[in-house]
């Protein structure tokens, strides 16, 4: 389905039945990256999977946007289709969006952080971040060639994220990558849980153990042998982990 939102179509899948769950992808992606949550999670939840402004079927926004900008949007697309205390996953990028807005609204059932961004990462990792998004690319790559639907995902991915990026785009990910929401993490006070892939190279271990001692109700979990899209690399037991925060009874 699509909306309107300040004259951007923003597009939208809408799937199943049950307790409202909002999917938040990363940056290069769309929600079709989440096809597999669908698929698990459409039974018992009402799932509305979101290609944010800028990327999959939604429009490019005309000027940049910031961090505010794509809570706004998520708070507008929340009340126009009335969801309620919904559940919200984010995912890398999707993690900002989904933190700010739990901070912001205090609407959010149940937190899911998959990998998220949101925090300085130790030393800013400047004279670190060409080796480990290099990594990240030959990881993910090894990972996706397996799956040709996926080939555009690689290119848009790690990085080539900023080099592959329209010049609004650039200009949104360069203010939202200096954005660091560590006083907002402390606001939170909904039940969370961190999903992280204990070899990740683009949101480090480190940095979602961070996180979860900023958050007062929260657990993380990790993967072993994981990195930044454990939906993907290990989706069993990414799922089973999910469906028993979700309290899932299948």
């Amino acid at each position: 389905m699509e909306y309107t939102y300040q004259g951007l179509k923003v597009y939208c899948e809408k799937k199943g039945r049950g307790p409202d769950l909002v999917l938040l992808h990363g940056w290069g992606c769309d929600g079709k990256i989440f096809s597999g949550i669908v698929s698990e999670l459409m039974p018992y939840f009402t799932i509305y999977n979101v290609d944010l402004p800028g990327f999959g079927n939604s429009d490019e926004p005309k000027n940049y946007y910031t961090l505010d900008d794509y809570v706004d949007m998520l708070i507008d697309f929340i009340n126009k289709f009335k969801i309620n205390n919904p559940i919200i996953l984010g995912h890398s990028f999707g993690g900002r969006i989904a933190i700010r807005f739990t901070s912001k609204t205090n609407l959010t059932k149940k937190l899911i952080l998959v990998d998220s961004a949101g925090i300085k990462p130790k030393g800013y990792f400047k004279t670190k971040l060409k080796i480990l998004k290099y990594k990240l690319k030959k990881k993910t790559y090894k990972l996706f060639k397996k799956v040709n639907k996926y080939q555009t995902l690689i290119q848009n991915s790690g990085s080539n994220d900023y080099k592959n990026a329209t010049p609004v785009m650039k200009k949104t990910l360069s203010v939202i990558t200096k954005t660091f929401q560590e006083k907002e993490l402390k606001n939170i006070k909904t039940n969370t849980l961190l999903i992280w892939g204990k070899n990740d190279y683009t949101t480090l271990y480190q940095d979602g153990e961070k996180m979860q001692k900023l958050l007062e109700n929260s657990a993380i979990v990790s993967i072993e042998n994981v990195g930044h899209f454990p939906f993907l690399e290990k989706p069993y037991h990414f799922m089973c982990i999910l469906k028993t925060f979700l309290e899932v009874n299948e």
